[in-house]
């Protein structure tokens, strides 16, 4: 199922074809005008949608569209009409399509939240549980029990009034964590994770002041699996600077890390030109932001493909907090790192390792140092940047862009203080 905000459209899987409109009922305080949705969930055979703008989600009987008709009660006027006998009720027969949303009298079903007076901007489904968002709230819902089947019912104590839903787009999961961008009510703008109904913030400082300072009306969140590693990630195309970025964050280390795409003719960074990734035919797909081509994951392929005859190669890169040593002057005596890159297939390739020092914080580099990292056969070969001059503060970035795989294990750093400040 598809809502885009304005209709609702389904696609049988099974039979193929096209696209298939479903009639949305009018909204419940305002005859004459369809309801919005952007959003579209199922939960125990129940379709629900929101309405955007308002506080009210539509829902459907459970499993609506089994059957392509509906028996339901011929209604005339408002009133149920009856057969000739004036009590058995007469019945008619309906597109399921055109009925999802009206129970067999034709009246819309509906539910708004119980907490708050809030706006239903998304929805999303885990299970048996469906968490509502509002830019102020978050709710969950689940089906009612036997007697009550037909409506929803708050989870108690799940009510949440402390977050609510800073960007629509934004919500996505990742073995059973549903992320999003907070609003900014609190604590300003933020990532969180919920898993079952405990909420975690789950971003760091410096990509909440990101958020802070970016237009994050239509970031977007994804989510995918790959080798044992869970990660959601968060494309933000006017982040700061007008500039899009993608950040992405791994539930295994618990760590960000910003992903991008060079270009081809200028060699910069610019975002990450994938998103909505699925999981097909045993493979990781991802649309192509640029040209809305399909491209897939590989783990032996390092480069980037821009067209069948064209790639630019993958950088990898780790950048170093701030290194200080209270304040004072010291020698930078020797970088070493432990790094894997023994696994390489090609006995005469001897990759290398780019470093680069800043003294300004991470706003500018300075010259490249290059290094070689191990050939064949040589796991976790120390690297070692020696002598590299006096410091009172700066910040490493390792680069690598070899067409292999690198393990980065361990890093240390060795220092000389020089007992006076500047």
């Amino acid at each position: 199922m598809i809502a885009d905000g304005s209709n609702l459209f389904y696609y049988n899987l099974k039979e193929g074809g096209s696209l298939h409109y479903i009639n949305l009922p009018d909204r419940i305080n305002e005859q004459g005008i369809k309801i919005k949705p952007t959003h579209v969930q199922v939960v125990s055979g129940s379709i629900i949608v929101n309405d955007s703008g308002s506080g009210y989600a539509y829902y459907s009987i459970p499993y609506p569209l089994s059957q392509e008709t509906r028996q339901v009660y011929k209604i005339v006027n408002g009133e149920v009409q009856y057969k000739s006998d004036n009590i058995t009720p007469d019945t008619e027969t309906v597109q399921s399509d055109q009925y999802v949303f009206l129970d067999d009298y034709g009246t819309p079903l509906y539910k708004n939240g119980e907490s708050n007076s809030d706006s239903i901007n998304a929805l999303y489904a885990i299970g048996s549980n469906l968490i509502v968002f509002g830019p102020k709230s978050i709710e969950f819902w689940q089906r009612g029990d036997a007697e009550q089947y037909q409506t929803w019912v708050r989870t108690s104590y799940t009510f949440n009034r402390e977050v609510g839903l800073d960007s629509p787009k934004s919500v996505a999961s990742v073995n059973n964590n549903v992320c999003f961008v907070s609003n900014g009510m609190n604590a300003g703008r933020a990532v969180f994770a919920i898993a079952g109904t405990e909420f975690q913030k789950i971003s760091e400082s410096w990509l909440d002041e990101i958020l802070d300072n970016s237009d994050t009306d239509n970031a977007i969140g994804f989510a995918y699996s790959r080798s044992n590693h869970a990660f959601y990630g968060l494309y933000i195309p006017n982040a700061q600077n007008k500039r899009s970025r993608t950040f992405v964050y791994d539930f295994s280390t618990k760590q960000w890390a910003e992903r991008s795409s060079r270009n081809y003719k200028t060699g910069r960074d610019s975002s990450w030109n994938l998103i909505y990734p699925v999981w097909f035919d045993n493979k990781t797909v991802f649309g192509h932001i640029e040209d809305g081509e399909l491209v897939y994951l590989d783990d032996n392929f390092h480069k980037e493909e821009i067209n069948e005859n064209e790639t630019v190669s993958l950088i990898r890169r780790r950048q170093s907090p701030v290194i200080l040593n209270n304040y004072q002057n010291f020698t930078f005596d020797e970088l070493g790192v432990e790094l894997n890159t023994g696994t390489i297939d090609d006995y005469e390739v001897n990759p290398k390792v780019q470093l680069e020092i800043s003294e300004d914080g991470g706003n500018s580099f300075g010259n490249t140092i290059l290094e070689e990292c191990g050939k064949t056969g040589q796991y976790f070969y120390r690297v070692r940047f020696l002598n590299m001059g006096i410091q009172r503060l700066c910040v490493v970035r390792l680069t690598f862009s070899e067409n292999m795989d690198v393990t980065l294990t361990n890093a240390s750093i060795r220092v000389s203080p020089l007992g006076f400040s500047i």
